[in-house]
């Protein structure tokens, strides 16, 4: 081999000028005989490179392995990027003829470069004014896989020829057809003929049928388009233009061709039966979780776009992960009691995460991953509506603008946007009940609609959706046209998403981004990541998460919340979607952020009669979950305490800032006391009248049990009185029904966007 490449780079040039003169003659002057011919005499001379190059390194697909925080393998990736080892005796002939047929009809006569298909292809390309032929052998393009590189260009071109020629004076054309079909890329993560057997088929390449044979050797010009995973028409169009070709050229007999021509590509994926013969695709098979699937797919599609598939699949990768075993089990046994002897498509999800790094303790994606892979932890295609579960964010919302928990608002039963019209005007509380004033403390632990319907057009339909984001509900559109329904929870999200959101306000204001990624080192000891010590971001102030924990805690001790309680301090919210379509709890203690969803896969269905609750809320089935996996994961934990909430300190607002902002005036008070008036539009004038105490609300004493599934203690949520009827202020509600359409979305706003006239998509949200 020439070491100098200057000295091999003048040599090549030599020869290209004789091979682009001799193909120019063959293709654009003489008969194609005679133009074969000259070629032929220049690509026979000696060789200037000499001997043949050094092989490149070939792919080698060395399974990443994937362990839970305890040390313990829970999965091994290595099923997209994937070589097998195999032996020439294990080719069957049919897969030769195949790939001879549709790829190089002369391999068996040319000595590595087919001259006559050469000129054949440049003469149909001249006349397409076009590349619609190619004229590269197996051998070339054996020689493009193992010597060079994948580079377009007309060097590249000609040395391979060059290098065609001089390998076929040392190998055999069995060993170069060998060597052909184990370099070879096949899709889908297939590299080499063995691995794509297994992919594809499920089976050794010594065992695949004509049929198979031909669908593989069709799949090898165009990997990427052409795989039956990526393109299944595509596929099966190739499968029997090879089998035509095939047969053309006398490999198989009329009989087999009408035989196998007649079958279509089926995958054991597919609904229903076939209607015909089928050649059989076995699932694809891109992951190999031993434990927790729902999990190990999501760390995996977090190290793809980190690091890409190729160190994932085939590089030999230690993945350490945060899941920690205990957990994990105690979050599946809390779910597996939820949904009891329920049956599919009522689903549930849990994901739990640590507020100080982020990191994912535990995630349960739904009821069965061999029944459906979709994992709901992380919202699955969509997400779902949180319901009431999003009103802390609002209410955050409001704090960063200088407002406090005892800020009072109006409470009516319905309550109609301003400036709205249509039929789909109207706010309602879940019972239609008129609370007269409320603290936003109270409005919150009592989930009171038409108090948050007000409150997220005080504070800006904006500013909310920011903060949203901002705390990592990434499905928040900050041009959505949701309107006050914005506020009750109208717009998708996942539990993952929740917890994390939740896990900011537990860690006082500091948003650590969630991960499954302890640690991943490479093959040769390098650290690629390293999420042990991590810190996060700022997003709200210290004072506004405390107060916020601060209102969560009444939620859990005497709200609508109760069935959440563990003994400890806890924080947390119910949600409820519209008509009963999802509920949720989301909550947290100092050490762990988790949420559970509870719904239907379908997302249309009503939660009605699930394990003996009548209407299924967040109260219910998500915070009894809720509550069982938090006791469990906090068992043999010190206590610890949130701390006491620092006051909130207003922010600063311009004129015309204060002009568009409608809570005109408020006061600072001190713990359990309220304004008489705030929160209303008083035409430019003060809001402010004599401050009247009121009794401090009494926080109740938690039950220390809470109902098995079979039971029904009317915390499931009655149904909603037909009678407007008036409840004290100081005494709001502590149950959490659905809204079953009480709750419905504006068609206009006074604000900058438009809500949707969808009521679909407004959220009873209590």
């Amino acid at each position: 081999m020439v070491d100098n490449a200057q000295d091999r780079l003048y040599q090549l040039v030599s020869t290209v000028l004789r091979v682009a003169v001799a193909l120019a003659v063959a293709v654009l002057v003489v008969p194609p005989v005679a133009g074969a011919v000259a070629a032929g005499t220049l690509l026979n001379a000696p060789l200037p490179v000499g001997e043949l190059p050094e092989k490149r390194p070939m792919i080698s697909a060395v399974p990443s392995t994937v362990y839970d925080a305890a040390g313990r393998q829970i999965g091994l990736f290595r099923g997209f990027d994937q070589t097998v080892e195999i032996t020439p005796d294990q080719i069957p002939q049919v897969l030769k003829d195949a790939v001879v047929a549709i790829e190089d009809k002369r391999f068996w006569q040319h000595d590595g470069v087919d001259y006559e298909g050469i000129v054949r292809a440049a003469r149909v390309n001249l006349e397409v004014g076009g590349i619609a032929q190619g004229g590269s052998t197996l051998t070339q393009q054996y020689v493009k896989n193992v010597y060079l590189s994948n580079e377009r260009t007309i060097e590249r071109k000609l040395e391979e020829a060059l290098l065609a020629t001089e390998l076929e004076k040392t190998m055999s054309k069995e060993e170069i057809l060998f060597g052909y079909l184990t370099t070879s890329y096949f899709g889908s993560g297939a590299y080499g003929i063995g691995a794509a057997a297994e992919i594809y088929f499920g089976k050794p390449v010594s065992e695949l049928d004509i049929s198979e044979a031909a669908t593989l050797a069709g799949v090898v010009k165009a990997p990427t388009s052409t795989s039956p995973y990526v393109d299944r028409d595509a596929a099966d169009q190739r499968r029997r233009l090879v089998l035509q070709a095939m047969y053309d050229q006398g490999y198989i007999s009329a009989a087999d061709y009408e035989r196998e021509a007649a079958r279509r590509l089926w995958s054991q994926e597919d609904p229903g039966s076939p209607d015909g013969p089928v050649t059989l695709l076995v699932p694809r098979q891109k992951k190999g979780a031993i434990h927790y699937p729902f999990f190990v797919d999501y760390v995996e599609a977090e190290l793809l776009e980190r690091l890409g598939p190729d160190p994932v699949y085939q590089g030999g990768l230690r993945i350490e992960t945060s899941i920690v075993p205990e957990y994990q089990e105690a979050a599946e046994s809390a779910v597996a009691r939820r949904l009891g002897n329920t049956e599919y498509p009522i689903e549930m999800a849990l994901a739990s995460v640590d507020p100080a790094t982020g990191h994912v303790v535990a995630m349960v994606g739904g009821r069965d991953y061999e029944f459906s892979q979709v994992n709901l932890a992380t919202g699955g295609s969509t997400g779902f509506q949180p319901g009431s579960s999003f009103k802390p964010i609002v209410l955050a919302t409001a704090f960063v603008l200088g407002l406090n928990p005892d800020t009072a608002y109006p409470a009516p039963g319905q309550w109609i946007v301003p400036g709205c019209t249509g039929d789909q005007c109207t706010i309602s509380n879940y019972d239609y009940r008129n609370y007269g004033r409320l603290t936003l403390r109270e409005a919150m632990r009592a989930s009171v609609n038409t108090v948050f319907a007000q409150l997220v057009l005080d504070v800006g339909l904006a500013d909310t959706v920011e903060l949203a984001r901002r705390l990592g509900l990434e499905t928040y559109d900050p041009d959505g046209v949701y309107g006050p329904s914005l506020a009750l929870g109208a717009v998708e999200t996942s539990p993952l998403a929740m917890a994390s959101a939740y896990g900011t306000f537990a860690n006082r204001g500091v948003r650590v981004a969630p991960t499954g990624i302890l640690r991943v080192i490479d093959a040769d000891g390098n650290v690629l990541i390293d999420n042990r010590a991590r810190s996060g971001e700022r997003v709200l102030d210290t004072a506004v998460a405390d107060n916020i924990t601060d209102v969560l805690v009444d939620v859990i001790a005497d709200g609508t919340g109760q069935r959440a309680q563990i003994g400890r301090p806890a924080a947390g919210k119910t949600g409820t979607a519209q008509a009963y379509r999802a509920a949720w709890f989301a909550g947290y203690t100092p050490d762990l952020a988790t949420a559970v969803w509870m719904g239907h896969a379908d997302r249309l269905a009503p939660l009605r009669g699930v394990n003996g609750v009548g209407r299924v809320t967040g109260g219910s089935h998500p915070a009894v979950a809720w509550a069982d996996f938090m006791a469990a994961a906090h068992e043999g934990l010190e206590v610890s305490e949130f701390p006491e909430p620092e006051p909130i300190v207003p922010i600063a607002k311009t004129a015309e800032e204060m002009a568009s902002f409608r809570v005109r005036e408020f006061t600072r008070l001190g713990p359990r006391q309220r304004p008489v008036t705030l929160g209303q539009d008083c035409g430019g004038q003060s809001c402010r009248q004599d401050r009247v105490p009121t009794p401090q609300l009494a926080r109740s004493q938690a039950p220390t049990t809470v109902p098995p599934p079979g039971s029904d203690d009317g915390v499931d949520g009655s149904a909603p009185s037909s009678s407007t009827t008036t409840s004290s202020p100081s005494n709001p509600p502590t149950t959490e029904p659905g809204s079953g359409g009480s709750t419905t979305t504006p068609s206009s706003s006074p604000s900058t966007t438009t809500p949707s006239t969808d009521s679909s998509s407004s959220t009873g949200s209590n």
